[in-house]
């Protein structure tokens, strides 16, 4: 599984969302969610989606992949909601 993830990364690497070397977010950075607060409702989280290998998560602000699955179930100390963000652009 995490070869397919660096591959799909290298294949998609020409956009310049993601790079190659980047890592997976890790404790204590990346902590289990009690609440709604987690990655997928981030303004940072973000993912690309490539035919042949699914789907790539990833923290913008980190710059760090997120394992498959924990986009649901964790989230970090710089959290930030996808409609504060949206309000504080205007």
């Amino acid at each position: 599984m995490t070869q397919k993830i660096f591959s799909a990364a290298s294949s998609i690497e020409r956009y310049g969302n993601i790079n190659v070397g980047w890592g997976y977010i890790e404790d204590p950075t990346y902590a289990r969610s009690i609440d709604s607060h987690v990655c997928i409702t981030c303004s940072k989280f973000d993912y690309l989606s490539q035919v042949n290998c699914g789907s790539v998560l990833y923290c913008k602000f980190h710059q760090k992949l997120i394992c498959n699955g924990q986009h649901l179930t964790h989230s970090c100390e710089l959290y930030e909601n996808e409609s504060s963000f949206n309000n504080n652009k205007k």
